[in-house]
């Protein structure tokens, strides 16, 4: 599962941290997305998790009024006209229904599997959840005050989870929690919510993790900003700085990623660093079968566009017209996004409207949707669909 923190969180953050609060990074919030492998990979494994290596949790915040259906597709967001952030059964579309609500002190909820789900709350703990109910789990807390501490990540399978308290980085597995490296303080500064990102994720077939991020700076090596390491023992496998809006996509798992000049790289596991194209996306997602990137683009008024890049051909195409922004994948035809209008006050970014939309990739249409806002959307990996 992939997370990133948005433009407009991002800015409340570094509030938050300048007040001696706290507000974790998750979906991308941290959104969260991943991008495509083998079937063999969207369903955890029933071994061992990081609730079981974890102490009790507190009580459920997350309540389910019915079963959640074996193998649908499933969406965690709120619904036009209603703030509670629910579980949406979206397999049937024209018939979506809520089937779980989250109390308004889960934050950042995202999918565990087709059953779980973790999330982060008040007191700074990230606890994992049972859709059916019974008693939560304990999997890490962290320190508040820094931009994107409490920022996490699942794997694949469900069996391991990363997430950054304060300046370190940590990685909880079978074998407990340990810190992958301490990174260098975040020094005070404005953001830029089409340049500054946080980007923490797995690698959709589970091997790789990558953090990629513009706060914790001035490190190299072990200490860099932008790193990718194994999952398996947490070893460094490359590191760089100055990069930003990263996103795993493809079979096998590559990162893309690019500079502040809009110069797209990709790295992969077994030819290395190569350079794709020039675009200059904000705040990337893939598509469950890793075969697409969508992506908002700044167009000349200032408003933002959604495009989408092909993995496959290396190439992009735009949806029309401008206004929209803030991409999610419900599966891997299907994406959510938000209309946004240009500012008429003293702001820094455009202000939404208000009104959101689904865009269907192979229908090459767009209709509005019921859908106010996504956090996390499941399966995250599956075989190819388009």
């Amino acid at each position: 599962m992939r997370v990133r923190v948005s433009g407009a969180a991002l800015i409340s953050m570094f509030i938050l941290a300048a007040c001696g609060g706290s507000s974790p990074g998750a979906g991308h919030t941290p959104a969260a997305s991943t991008s495509a492998v083998t079937t063999s990979t969207a369903t955890p494994s029933t071994g061992t998790t990081p609730s079981t290596t974890s102490s009790p949790g507190p009580a459920s915040l997350v309540h389910c009024a019915t079963a959640v259906p074996a193998g649908d597709n499933l969406v965690i967001g709120t619904v036009v006209g209603d703030p509670t952030v629910v579980v949406r059964d979206i397999q049937d579309p024209a018939n979506a229904k809520n089937l779980c609500t989250f109390d308004t002190s889960a934050i950042s909820p995202q999918f565990v599997s087709a059953s779980a789900v973790a999330y982060v709350t008040q007191d700074t703990q990230i606890v994992e959840a049972q859709l059916a109910g019974g008693p939560t789990a304990l999997i890490a807390t962290f320190g508040g005050g820094v931009v994107s501490s409490g920022q996490f990540a699942i794997s694949p399978d469900g069996r391991s989870m990363t997430y950054l308290d304060v300046n370190a980085w940590h990685l909880v597995g079978p074998s407990g929690n340990r810190v992958l490296t301490t990174l260098p303080a975040v020094p005070g500064r404005g953001v830029n919510p089409d340049e500054d990102d946080s980007f923490l994720s797995y690698s959709p077939d589970g091997q790789y993790i990558a953090l990629f991020q513009t706060f914790h700076v001035g490190g190299s090596g072990e200490t860099a900003p932008d790193q990718i390491r194994r999952a398996s023992d947490g070893s460094l496998v490359y590191s760089t700085s100055g990069m930003t809006m990263a996103v795993w996509a493809s079979v096998p798992s590559r990162l893309f990623f690019r500079d502040s000049s809009g110069n797209v790289h990709r790295w992969d596991p077994s030819t290395g660093l190569s350079s794709m194209t020039s675009l200059r996306w904000i705040r990337p997602h893939s598509s469950p079968d890793g075969r697409w990137i969508a992506y908002t683009f700044r167009t000349p008024s200032g408003l933002g566009g959604v495009g989408f890049y092909s993995v496959q051909s290396n190439s992009v195409s735009n949806t029309s017209p401008p206004g929209r922004s803030g991409v999610k994948f419900l599966t891997n035809d299907l994406v959510w996004y938000a209309g946004e209008k240009a500012c008429t006050t003293t702001c820094i970014q455009p202000q939404p409207t208000g009104v959101t939309y689904i865009y269907s990739i192979a229908g090459i249409s767009e209709v509005t949707s019921r859908l106010a806002s996504v956090n996390d959307a499941w399966p995250h990996v599956t075989a190819p669909g388009l």
